[in-house]
């Protein structure tokens, strides 16, 4: 039996010491987490005071803490915590509640010659005593020269998930743990203040709503991790600080749903997966039920809804991240790469949270760390969609300059067209007018001349100053000016209505033997006064196909030619040869000089110069002008040969059967 008694003896004495061991403070310390050297009592009413909490703890109601960081769950429950510690050096010793979150924070510390106590909180003022920065510093009292061991009572609530990190710290090790700290979340605040800052302004640049998305998404998750987890509020006063802490999920609502909205618009999710438009819905209707009941002081049911959200809105939309790229949509593997970090990150904190995994100091940095490097993740998904809308914008830049380029080129060319075209109106139009000038000048005087002489004759005779024989003499004088008067006449009418009616081609099948030699009985008193002789030589019925009156008007002009540049006692000749397709008329004389022909005149297509003949005949040169349109609208062409004293006017017509030859 004494065995026995010395054995439980033995047992309790163990069991009192490892709950009774109090913290050394001495050079030797470290900074870091008490968690397992202290012990802690939920008050579920949250109504225990002071003094009943002392009486509470010696009836053995106190349970010791078996992790580093406490983690007391999402409860409305106010928990009790007590630490002893001794003091073994000079100088002041410090009591820190490591994390900036916590709403109601009371600290009682019991000396053996004083009881202190210390209020703080984050959603209270900064009060004397306490040191509130992103954590809550408490200076502990100094001990004397024999100091004892010291008791702190810490009474913690808050409407959220408590955590609890406690550390005490010396003034020899306080100051370096705190700056390694302050360092880190230095480059966090960098990070997403110059992420921030570069995407809005290219929103504002190019316009593109996906970088005011992914803006919002950074600010607004940069507030909620920065300034509500990591507690950095503080920098921007008391009174942002307390709003934040009272409504803190009013941010991480609004990061969902931009973030959602930003991988909507990124991945071209309505587009790609038109069943997105219901999940988008969803999760965005999930976030704004979070942000109602935030806005409503309810943190422990938004706190619920953050978890489920943050998990869930981070795989569905990692998911469909892989699925667009799948599709193509090149940019998505940068967006693949952010939401698994982000996933997986919420994924670690959420079960630590739940103590499935232990809580550690790192544990606070997860989140942080996942969402700075998926922030960066999805920057490079936008520097890589960035230039490829510079790329297709080159693209789009390079094809309207081509574009340009050859809209330029077909317009010089159609300039270029339009100008050529104005010069060859200008040079018909001035070969026109030059016509109508000689036209003019042809009807002012080689017409009115002749009139002119005979109205001076018949006034002569109604004055009886000439004799029946004067007047004869003269009549006969004038005859051939007459007959110039009439051809010329002839000439101008058809010339007048080629030109306003344009060259109207009616061929018929006649034969031109028969024309040629009504038109010698029409010239024999000029042939028989002037002396020469006409040759016709033609085959039977040469028939033709063309437009008989306007070859009748050809033959014409070609003998009235002949017979006016035939000198007296020689002969014309008029020949009609058969070809296979074709029948050659050619009209030739001989002349007395041929350096007095106007060889310009018989040549030049557009020559107007008016030439006399041997005997004085007058002509104003439209003749040959008139016989050159008219063969030509019938499919030939007048052909001139001078040799000697010899001159020919040859053209060709068709043989009936053969109008595909023929120009209509």
């Amino acid at each position: 039996m004494r065995l026995l008694s010395l054995f439980i003896l033995l047992l309790c004495l163990l069991s009192f010491n490892t709950k009774a061991q109090p913290i050394l403070l001495d050079s030797s310390y470290t900074y870091g987490n008490i968690g397992k050297q202290v012990s802690y009592f939920e008050d579920k009413e949250a109504g225990i005071t002071f003094d009943g909490v002392k009486v509470l703890e010696k009836r053995g109601k106190f349970q010791q803490s078996k992790s580093e960081v406490l983690n007391l769950g999402n409860t409305k429950s106010a928990f009790w915590v007590k630490i002893t510690y001794k003091s073994a050096v000079a100088g002041r010793d410090y009591l820190v509640i490591d994390v900036p979150n916590i709403e109601h924070i009371d600290c009682y510390v019991e000396t053996n010659t004083q009881l202190i106590h210390k209020s703080a909180g984050s959603i209270q003022p900064s009060v004397p005593g306490v040191i509130t920065r992103n954590n809550y510093i408490i200076p502990l009292p100094e001990q004397g020269q024999n100091p004892g061991v010291s008791t702190i009572w810490l009474r913690v609530k808050t409407n959220n998930i408590l955590l609890l990190p406690i550390k005490m710290a010396t003034s020899e090790n306080f100051v370096p743990g705190l700056s390694v700290k302050n360092s880190m979340q230095s480059i966090y605040i960098g990070i997403l203040l110059t992420l921030f800052v570069f995407n809005i302004f290219l929103f504002f640049s190019i316009g593109d709503r996906t970088y005011l998305y992914y803006s919002i998404y950074v600010i607004s998750l940069a507030v909620y991790v920065v300034g509500y987890l990591r507690g950095y509020s503080y920098l921007l006063g008391d009174q942002f600080r307390i709003m934040l802490n009272l409504y803190p999920h009013l941010f991480l609502s609004i990061s969902i749903i931009s973030g959602i909205l930003f991988s909507s618009k990124f991945l071209n999710l309505h587009t790609l997966f038109p069943s997105f438009s219901k999940v988008c819905k969803a999760l965005i209707g999930l976030s704004i039920v979070m942000l109602l009941t935030s806005a409503a002081g309810l943190k422990s049911i938004s706190a619920i809804l953050a978890q489920f959200l943050s998990i869930s809105s981070a795989i569905i939309l990692w998911t469909y991240g892989i699925l667009a790229y799948r599709k193509g949509h090149a940019p998505a593997k940068y967006f693949i790469l952010a939401w698994t970090f982000i996933a997986f990150t919420i994924i670690l904190a959420v079960i630590s949270m739940e103590g499935i995994l232990p809580f550690r100091d790192f544990s606070f940095q997860l989140v942080p760390i996942g969402s700075t490097i998926e922030l960066l993740l999805l920057a490079f998904a936008l520097g890589d969609r960035y230039r490829t809308i510079i790329r297709n914008e080159q693209l789009v830049r390079d094809e309207n300059l081509l574009l340009v380029q050859t809209q330029n080129q077909r317009l010089e060319k159609l300039v270029e067209d339009r100008t050529l075209k104005l010069s060859e109106s200008i040079v018909q139009l001035e070969a026109s007018n030059a016509v109508k000038n000689k036209l003019f000048s042809i009807i002012a005087h080689d017409l009115r001349s002749p009139f002119a002489s005979l109205v001076s004759i018949f006034s002569l005779k109604d004055m009886d100053l000439l004799s029946l024989d004067e007047l004869k003499m003269l009549l006969n004088e004038n005859k051939k000016n007459i007959d110039t008067i009439h051809n010329t006449l002839n000439n101008l009418l058809y010339w007048a209505k080629s030109q306003m009616e344009g060259l109207k081609n009616q061929p018929t099948v006649f034969d031109l033997k028969l024309m040629a030699e009504d038109l010698v009985l029409v010239y024999s008193p000029l042939i028989q006064a002037k002396g020469i002789a006409v040759n016709l030589q033609a085959p039977q019925h040469p028939l033709v196909y063309a437009d008989e009156n306007q070859i009748q008007l050809v033959l014409r002009n070609l003998i009235d030619n002949a017979i006016k540049f035939t000198p007296p006692s020689h002969s014309i000749g008029i020949s009609l040869t058969k070809n296979k397709t074709s029948i050659e008329v050619c009209v030739n004389n001989t002349t007395s000089n041929s350096n007095e022909l106007n060889i310009e005149s018989i040549t030049n297509t557009s020559a107007f110069e008016a030439t006399s003949g041997t005997g004085h005949e007058k002509g104003i040169g439209l003749g040959l002008h008139l016989c050159r349109e008219y063969l030509k609208g019938n499919g030939s062409e007048l052909k001139v040969n001078i040799s000697g004293r010899s001159v020919s006017f040859c053209f060709q017509l068709p043989k009936p059967g053969v109008a595909d030859t023929i120009s209509l």
